[in-house]
């Protein structure tokens, strides 16, 4: 009977035991879920957005080609004047007018001034003086011919200067002209609107054997 008793009080208190850490399981339990359920929740806000500009990286472009050269200016021409021809007493009008940038022609260039020429003439005080004497040698052998002398006269009558400008056929008869026109010719000067001046002047000798 003794240990019956024994036995089943045994028992009692393990139960009991059990029941309690159960009980205190459950007590756990429901304390924890009223503590969370009195804990309101703040969300927390989304952490701050820092926008940060960047800026714009542009590709670096090849240095820019050298500035092409200036050439200088003509230089300045004003414009030419229009006229508009608007009459004093037209009404007003829309119509376009007529717009004249005529240049008149330019006038014509003086008339050149005639010069007045005058040629040389043989001197009446020296007229015996230009027949040359004959070359005996071109008489002897029958020499005859006319030569025209090319004579620079100037303008105090004297010869400056001769040549043959048409020979006679014999060198003889040319020579003895030519060194007796400029030995002992005199012209009255030749004249360019009544002035004197160095002119050439054109003389014909002729050589004819007479008798």
């Amino acid at each position: 009977m003794d240990s019956t008793f024994d036995t089943g009080l045994g028992s009692s208190g393990r139960k009991a035991t059990i029941f309690g850490i159960i009980v205190a399981f459950h007590a756990l339990l429901v304390w924890g879920l009223v503590t969370s359920l009195g804990i309101i929740q703040v969300d927390r806000p989304p952490p701050p957005i820092i926008a940060e500009i960047l800026e714009e990286l542009q590709e670096e472009d090849e240095p820019p080609p050298p500035p092409p050269a200036i050439e200088t200016p003509p230089p300045y021409v004003p414009p030419p004047d229009i006229v508009v021809d608007v009459p004093v007493d037209a009404p007003a009008t829309t119509a376009l007018t007529n717009v004249t940038n005529v240049k008149p022609p330019p006038a014509p260039p003086p008339a050149a001034k005639a010069v007045v020429k005058k040629a040389p003439e043989i001197d009446p005080k020296f007229k015996r003086r230009f027949q040359p004497e004959y070359p005996p040698t071109s008489r002897r052998l029958g020499e005859e011919g006319s030569v025209v002398l090319q004579v620079l006269v100037g303008p105090d009558g004297t010869v400056k200067d001769g040549k043959i400008q048409k020979s006679s056929g014999f060198p003889r008869l040319d020579e003895a002209a030519l060194k007796h026109a400029l030995r002992a010719w005199r012209f009255t000067p030749g004249t360019e609107d009544g002035a004197p001046v160095t002119i050439w002047h054109s003389v014909k000798v002729t050589f004819k054997i007479e008798g």
